[in-house]
């Protein structure tokens, strides 16, 4: 996730003292409520919590702000809904039970069962002050602008507040405990978060807004104020879908006491007519431990037009598998891409993967995307599982397989809250055949999900690395392992890794997030079209999460170039354009 320092990259504009309003009213209007809601993937009674603001804000029209803050002890870590804002939120009311709330951030939280009933006379109160804002994504750059106007119908209690301006997320499907509280959230087997907090524009306690007096902020002062944030793919691996955000914005007297606050939606800029950009690309096992793998790719229309056809190429070692697909993808849709050729890879190696979509709907394009897939080499002389548990051992489970279903080895139920939680179990593995290990978690949210932090690696004899899973899986993680005369595959996803570019197009300098999903030694090359290095970064260690890398581009002619990352997490590739 991008950090937005205001004071380093100039992202809000200064107050335009002699502005007038534009869109906010300047009539004495009564205060809309905000509900801080804090909640949790693993919070059995949450759900009851959301069905109570659902129906609020239905009765109140244009006049609630719901705000699902992720986190505690029930919020869990697959997937991580967390923000880097919540605990500092909750913390100042001491918020210890789950959902909690507060209204306005007024003296302190509010049980749940009681807000309908607290929020009616907070709605009769007279605001001092009117909020409106109004937002834009950029489709294709994925820059947000929002634009907020402030004005002060009565004068304020001191000559400071404070503006407040969040990026809430719709239709964030995933799992959540006591779904059968609110039937109208669920979908299928998952759950519809709503209102869930992404990011705070503003940092954590918002952008001052202040008058040069030392008195109070006097009625009919105006205040107007743009903010501007590249919105990246992904937050802590949760993707990060800009047709579902909407943004909050409210203003405070202290980090405690809101005056009144509004959402807005962004309307969207589509500058092509048609476009697209590659959501996932994995490579499938067909058959076993087998160099012969299918290929699943997804890909998300950003253009006005819908998709019709598309020419795709994927290219191992130079060799094309040209796939033509035809069928619908409407703007903003994800799409799964079926009867992709089946490839095959070589043994022991790095296999790079080059997706590109050559035409759209008949015109050429340029979008590709590279990914690393790894074929090691067989297992040999053994194998040995080395399994971390969480607190709660009597929920995990294992055994390994061999090619007939036979259950060759096998462990747990373990016990809960164990002092030494390694274990270390050789799997008896000596015969050449093609295995399947398997984890169960009873509970459903692997070993690596908040409670004690749990994992698992299987090595061979020779003390290579087979397999490897830091624990955030759900019920189950299978993995497949070649032994002697068989191979297995060991995947690395776009998933584990991913890049945003900002500014882009850029002048003479562009800002790299990189996320990744655990540490690793990265490389960073600018290639053109021709597939020539223009700019060199060398290797540079990175931390699991965003890594903050600076570019030089005053050297660059104006065009479209290549910037790639490759890491041990997988290889990323995405397009940067130089415009002066």
């Amino acid at each position: 996730m991008k950090k937005i320092i205001l004071s380093l990259v100039g992202l809000f504009l200064t107050i335009v003292t002699m502005a007038q309003p534009t869109f906010v009213s300047t009539q004495p209007s009564n205060k809309n409520v905000v509900i801080e809601e804090f909640t949790g993937t693993n919070c059995t009674w949450c759900p009851a919590g959301h069905k109570i603001v659902n129906a609020i804000s239905t009765a109140n029209p244009g006049r609630i702000v719901a705000i699902n803050i992720h986190q505690g002890g029930f919020s869990g870590n697959n997937p991580d809904y967390k923000t880097e804002w919540g605990n500092a939120l909750a913390n100042q009311y001491s918020i210890a039970s789950y959902p909690n709330g507060t209204l306005n951030r007024g003296s302190g939280p509010v049980n749940y069962t009681t807000w309908p009933t607290a929020v009616t006379p907070i709605l009769a109160q007279q605001s001092i002050v009117n909020v409106a804002a109004r937002a834009q994504i950029d489709a294709e750059t994925r820059l947000l602008t929002v634009t907020v106007e402030v004005y002060y119908t009565a004068d304020a209690e001191t000559s400071t507040n404070k503006l407040n301006v969040a990026i809430l997320q719709n239709e964030v499907i995933g799992p959540q405990s006591g779904m059968d509280k609110n039937p109208d959230y669920v979908v299928g087997t998952q759950y519809r978060h709503m209102h869930m907090l992404r990011h705070l524009i503003t940092g954590q306690w918002g952008d001052l807004l202040s008058v040069e007096t030392s008195g109070v902020i006097p009625a009919g002062t105006f205040f107007t104020k743009t903010y501007t944030y590249t919105l990246p793919d992904a937050i802590r691996n949760v993707p990060l879908e800009f047709e579902n955000i909407e943004i909050a914005a409210f203003v405070a007297k202290d980090n405690k006491t809101i005056y009144t606050g509004t959402l807005c939606q962004p309307t969207f800029i589509i500058a092509n007519q048609f476009g697209a950009e590659i959501k996932s690309y994995k490579l499938n096992d067909l058959s076993g431990c087998s160099k012969y793998v299918g290929q699943t790719l997804k890909v998300r229309n950003i253009g006005q037009d819908t998709i019709k056809s598309m020419v795709i190429d994927t290219r191992v070692f130079g060799l094309s598998n040209i796939t033509n697909w035809e069928g619908e993808i409407a703007t903003f849709q994800t799409a799964d891409i079926p009867n992709l050729p089946v490839l095959e890879l070589q043994n022991g190696i790095q296999n790079e993967v080059d997706v590109l979509i050559r035409s759209i709907n008949g015109i050429p394009t340029d979008l590709r995307e590279i990914t690393t897939f790894k074929k090691p080499a067989p297992a040999r002389n053994g194998l040995t599982l080395y399994l971390t548990l969480d607190n709660y051992g009597t929920e995990t489970t294992w055994n390994i397989k061999n090619s007939s279903g036979t259950v060759v080895k096998s462990g747990g139920p373990y016990t809960d809250a164990q002092t030494d939680r390694l274990k270390v179990v050789d799997l008896t593995i000596t015969e050449n055949d093609c295995y399947t290990f398997t984890i169960n978690d009873q509970y459903g949210d692997g070993i690596n999900s908040g409670y004690g932090v749990g994992g698992y690696y299987i090595l061979d004899g020779q003390g290579d690395t087979i397999v490897v899973s830091d624990g955030k899986f759900g019920a189950s993680d299978v993995r497949k392992i070649g032994y002697g005369d068989y191979i297995g595959l060991e995947e690395v996803s776009l998933n584990d890794v991913s890049m945003t570019i900002y500014p882009n197009p850029a002048k003479d300098n562009a800002t790299l997030d990189i996320n990744l999903s655990q540490n690793s030694v990265a490389t960073i090359k600018v290639v053109d079209l021709m597939g020539r290095n223009v700019i060199d970064l060398g290797t540079k260690s990175m931390k699991a999460g965003q890594n903050t890398i600076e570019l030089n581009t005053s050297n660059l002619n104006n065009g479209m170039y290549f910037v790639k990352v490759a890491s041990e997490n997988g290889v990323v590739t995405k397009k940067i354009t130089i415009n002066r």
